[in-house]
């Protein structure tokens, strides 16, 4: 009977100082509010609206045609369809001015922030679809039509024997046909 007064007494002990230290084992969800127990809330950090709301900008192609260079940009705005731009140098759409042409790139001003844009860091994204399924040789062409009138004539010719007389197969007239009764 002492032996299980004395451990229950060093349980208590052992209980209470854990209690004495002041560790919460609960700290934690409470420090990240998993239940929503606290009025503070995260807020997420966002880049800013001018760079949300700047349509994003692909370089489609560069053109020379009598003498002028011209640079050819898709627009994409998230919510509007493509708009597609043709630039020389110093002209202006869209918020969009066209300050220089390189040999395979431009320079752009996109609402006042200079872009140097190139083919293999602001090209048109390829867009890829699934080949074509395989053409099968439908029943009904005259190649496959005709390749199976020759197997079946070999296949005739093999399990029936010929015979001496004609065979005549009546075929019906392409000709329509008047009604006797009609004419009347």
């Amino acid at each position: 009977m002492s032996k299980t007064l004395l451990v229950f007494l060093v349980f208590i002990l052992c209980t209470n100082n854990k209690a004495v230290a002041g560790e919460n084992p609960y700290e934690s969800i409470t420090e990240r509010n998993a239940f929503e127990l606290t009025d503070k809330e995260f807020a997420p950090i966002l880049p800013p609206v001018k760079e949300i709301l700047a349509p994003s900008i692909f370089l489609t192609g560069i053109s020379r045609w009598k003498g002028i260079q011209k640079v050819h940009l898709v627009l994409r705005k998230t919510g509007e369809p493509d708009k597609f731009v043709s630039l020389a140098t110093n002209e202006k759409q869209y918020n969009v001015e066209l300050k220089e042409i390189l040999h395979d790139s431009a320079l752009v001003s996109s609402d006042g922030d200079d872009k140097l844009l190139s083919f293999e860091n602001n090209g048109l994204p390829t867009i890829v679809t699934k080949a074509a399924p395989a053409k099968k040789a439908s029943s009904s062409s005259r190649y496959s039509r005709d390749r199976r009138e020759d197997s079946n004539k070999k296949d005739e010719k093999k399990s029936v024997s010929r015979s001496s007389e004609a065979q005549v197969v009546t075929v019906p007239s392409r000709r329509s046909q008047v009604d006797p009764r009609i004419i009347e």
